[in-house]
């Protein structure tokens, strides 16, 4: 269950309040906390992009979410408050625009403590926005708190706490200092980012930069708030919903034909459509459009939206997630270490078929897995691909070896971090320099007990089973194949 928190401001009059708490399926709302709303134009031309990263090394094109976000131009927390941020701006009443700001961030991100009714935690949430010459403008401090009822969900780490703020500015250059911090804690960040609130009063037709979003109507006039429920990482997991397009056109006399486009990161067109901007009046006219995501590719993508007389063009991130502990690769290379843990039938069924019937073997490949169908996650799934994640980074070896390639990397997927490490020599009389053996001990290992010897044998930090380890890993690595969870 998502949570979001905060609430709406317009720099004026009193707006409403909004609550809601979401699930992802059925993206079903109830009445929970409170909203708030605010705008930026990271994703539209309102901040320097910074170079790319390197790949990780063994050549699967995956990032780490934090960085693959940085390099769309997303503001970012760090590691240990992996909170995840957008501006979008829409125009708002006489001169003035709404900024929408959205913020994710999980549950692991904040220290809860024991309640009553469970867990709770607290966070503050501050943005200062400045003219060029440091004048302050706006100012926007919110206190929140998140409550849960189980340990479990503290401890989540994907996507749980939405934290939303809307508020108007005049078009203008904004100098955005963003402060989130847990109460508890020390844990939080400071981000200093550039916004650019463009003017909606020139001629038209004129088209809004895209807000990504997980639901809402949006709002009928430029003097309402909008209703909307923000998707600020613009990210939806792959064979999820369908990645959802708030769109507004302003001093558009008639209805306003658009032509959608999805690109990819090579700048290839991977889906292409043409809709029909019609509700509302001249002044702002509204239109609501679901990407259909069994056409998407994994990865980070681009939409673009122009009038149909090329007059007004409006520019979008999205991506489309394997998981939330890696973001960006092929579903040819996730294949790669999905095969730790799927049948030869499984992956020749995943290989082959449409995108859509992949969609469907992918979704079942996982369901078979979950090992508590009841819930809204699939605690199985979302265990492999942090186990993914720990591996590459702990386990790389000399020579470039990806760390969830190598031996190590590929126990530590199949049965997780053992439970004692113990260093060894092996074929040495003299026990001088480095041990050159690691032997993992796992207590309760599908069987019983399990104890997997790891040898050094050049002196190079390139560990492998022995012989009589690699036979009793195989056996269990392939039972488990057979029987997930056996």
């Amino acid at each position: 269950m998502k949570r979001i928190t905060g609430r709406s401001e317009t720099g004026g009059a009193a707006a409403p309040l909004f609550s809601f708490s979401m699930r992802r399926a059925g993206r079903a709302l109830a009445r929970m906390g409170c909203i708030s709303i605010a705008v930026a134009c990271a994703a539209c031309g309102g901040g320097p992009q910074p170079p790319g990263r390197p790949q990780p090394a063994g050549g699967l094109p995956l990032s780490g979410p934090l960085e693959s976000y940085h390099d769309l131009g997303f503001v970012t927390g760090p590691a240990h408050f992996p909170a995840i941020a957008a501006f979008s701006v829409l125009a708002g009443p006489a001169d003035s625009c709404y900024v929408l700001f959205g913020m994710s961030v999980p549950n692991s991100a904040l220290r809860f403590q024991r309640d009553p009714a469970g867990f709770v935690a607290s966070y503050r949430v501050t943005m200062s926005f400045a003219t060029p010459d440091s004048q302050v403008v706006q100012h926007v401090s919110r206190d929140e708190s998140v409550r849960v009822p189980t340990f479990q969900e503290t401890t989540r780490t994907d996507e749980s706490i939405l934290f939303q703020h809307i508020l108007a500015l005049v078009p203008g250059t904004y100098i955005v200092t963003l402060e989130a911090n847990d109460a508890n804690s020390a844990r939080g960040f400071r981000s200093i980012d550039t916004v650019v609130v463009p003017d909606y009063a020139r001629p038209g037709p004129v088209l809004a930069q895209p807000v990504v979003t997980y639901d809402g109507s949006g709002r009928a006039g430029r003097g309402d708030v909008p209703d909307l429920i923000l998707n600020p990482r613009h990210t939806t997991s792959y064979g999820g919903d369908p990645p959802r397009l708030y769109l507004e056109v302003y001093h558009a006399d008639s209805p306003t034909p658009v032509s959608i486009s999805v690109h990819d990161e090579l700048g290839d067109t991977v889906w292409g459509a043409r809709t029909t901007i019609t509700q509302g009046d001249s002044a702002l006219r509204r239109a609501i459009v679901e990407l259909p995501s069994a056409s998407l590719p994994l990865g980070r993508l681009s939409v673009e939206l122009s009038a149909a007389d090329g007059s007004a063009v409006a520019e979008v991130p999205i991506v489309i997630s394997i998981s939330d502990q890696w973001l960006i690769a092929s579903f040819e290379d996730v294949l790669q270490f999905v095969q730790y843990i799927a049948t030869r039938a499984e992956l020749d069924s995943l290989s082959s078929g449409s995108p859509a019937d992949r969609r469907e073997v992918w979704d079942a490949f996982w369901k078979r897995r979950d090992p508590l169908p009841a819930t809204p996650e699939n605690e199985f799934r979302n265990e492999f691909f942090q186990r993914v994640r720990s591996a590459a980074e702990q386990f790389s070896e000399a020579g470039g070896q990806a760390g969830w390639r190598t031996a190590r990397g590929e126990v530590y997927i199949v049965l997780g971090p053992p439970s004692f490490v113990q260093e060894r020599y092996i074929g040495r009389t003299e026990f001088i320099g480095r041990p050159n053996a690691l032997e993992w001990l796992y207590e309760s290992a599908p069987g019983g007990r399990l104890s997997l010897l790891f040898i050094d044998q050049n002196g190079f930090g390139h560990y492998e089973l022995s012989p009589s380890s690699e036979s009793a890993f195989r056996a269990i690595a392939d039972r488990l194949k057979r029987e997930p969870g056996g």
